[in-house]
């Protein structure tokens, strides 16, 4: 890095066309060797057979960095690898899009920008035109690479696990945001103006004091909001401290992505415009929030100590708890709003249970009435029927007697009685 090069390693959140179905076991052995499968469909850049599908990048750690035989085999590195796969463009080891599982990609950058325009002799450092060149040349930089990227995974689509799906409409990446990180080095930190820029750049993120801190040796990084710093880092992919951030900057993504799809579907609930398909959206939003909460807590348990040390520490900075306990609130939301729907299902239902119960007990009472009419006449009009009979029944001839449609009448008001009883018990 020379005085007039400032060297950035950039991390930013963008959409993905890419998706696993819910409820999919990523960690499943299946799941894992379908993806490693495909590396036999990508053969390495330096060899001479001929590859079954034409890429305009590469693919690399295809179903994660670990061993699904074997978990705590090391304790420098991670157990689990949470990420699908990663996508560099060919001859650009300075950029890295790290794919993970729910329509959402982490890209790792590292490029330098002229810092020659960023002094002012009464200002000194500009940082805040720092900062906007610097997401305005990572957001340059993923645009100029999302074709390439989106035109390889539509072809991988055929061969990926049936489970994974690729939307082909996602066109244009959606960026969430870009975190800066300032690489320093030695030589860089010699220079009194390289140690006010470090200084200022440092200033308003939540430890300030990390600026002295570097400069004294005392620290190797400084990573708590949006603007970073680091000393040496590794080539892109392969530091601890930017991966652990990549995985923060998931978690987080993920958990406000839920979060947005919950509140959407709320308002789908409570607007004046109704579907009849709002609960099953409900519980599907709902499911996926719930999903990806255990999934943070299954997972960081696979993280090497120091890096989960880390990755706590950076999320806790960020009030990540606020955002897990905003999402138990919206999805108690969902709960009532499920439950009101199920008591007005089961409303209806009575509702047309009662109805049934009206139209069979008129039906019976009305088959009743005119079963009695029938017998008492068919009774009275042939004697021989109740010949064991001392004398013919008083209440046959009665009934012989009644005009039909005073029997029917009589039914119908019976029915309407019974129906009146019905209400006012379960009303009271």
């Amino acid at each position: 890095m020379t005085d007039a090069n400032l060297q950035f390693r950039t991390i930013t959140p963008f959409s993905s066309p890419l998706s696993v179905q819910l409820g999919t076991d990523q960690f499943a052995p299946g799941f894992i060797a379908s993806l490693r499968a495909l590396e036999d469909l990508i053969p390495p850049t330096e060899s001479d057979s001929e590859p079954q599908i034409s890429l305009q990048g590469k693919f690399c750690h295809l179903g994660g960095q670990q061993n699904e035989t074997r978990q705590y085999g090391s304790t420098e590195s991670d157990t689990k690898d949470i990420r699908l796969m990663c996508w560099q463009p060919i001859d650009e080891p300075n950029v890295m899009f790290h794919v993970f599982t729910n329509n959402i990609v982490i890209a790792e950058l590292n490029f330098h920008i002229d810092s020659h325009t960023y002094v002012d002799q009464q200002e000194g450092w500009l940082v805040k035109s720092i900062e906007q060149d610097a997401q305005d040349h990572a957001k340059k930089i993923i645009r100029n690479h999302y074709n390439d990227f989106f035109a390889d995974l539509n072809q991988l689509a055929k061969h990926l696990p049936k489970s994974i799906s690729i939307d082909p409409s996602h066109v244009l990446p959606d960026i969430s945001w870009t975190s800066r990180t300032l690489v320093v080095t030695d030589e860089f930190l010699a220079k009194e103006q390289h140690q006010a820029l470090l200084t200022k750049w440092l200033a308003k993120t939540m430890r300030p004091e990390d600026a002295t801190d570097i400069i004294n040796g005392d620290k190797q990084f400084s990573m708590t909001w949006l603007n970073y710093a680091i000393m040496t880092p590794e080539p892109v992919g392969q530091d601890s401290h930017i991966h652990t951030m990549v995985l923060c900057q998931y978690y987080y993504v993920s958990q406000e992505h839920c979060n947005n799809e919950l509140r959407r579907a709320i308002e789908l609930a409570y607007s004046p415009i109704k579907d009849n398909h709002i609960d099953k959206l409900l519980a599907k939003t709902r499911t996926a929030c719930r999903l990806n909460q255990i999934a943070y807590y299954e997972n960081i348990k696979f993280l090497a100590r120091p890096n989960r040390v880390l990755l706590e520490e950076i999320l806790g900075g960020w009030n990540y708890q606020q955002l897990v306990e905003n999402s138990e609130r919206m999805i108690q939301v969902c709960d009532a709003r499920i439950q009101e729907e199920d008591n007005k299902k089961r409303e209806r239902s009575t509702i047309m249970t009662d109805f049934l119960l009206v139209a069979l007990s008129f039906f019976a009472v009305f088959e009743l009435s005119l079963y009695l009419t029938e017998f008492s006449r068919e009774m009275m009009s042939r004697p021989a029927l109740d010949y064991n009979d001392s004398k013919s029944s008083f209440f046959l001839s009665v009934i012989a007697e009644i005009d039909a449609d005073i029997m029917f009448s009589f039914g119908f008001g019976l029915t309407l009685l019974l129906i009146i009883v019905y209400r006012y018990i379960k009303r009271h």
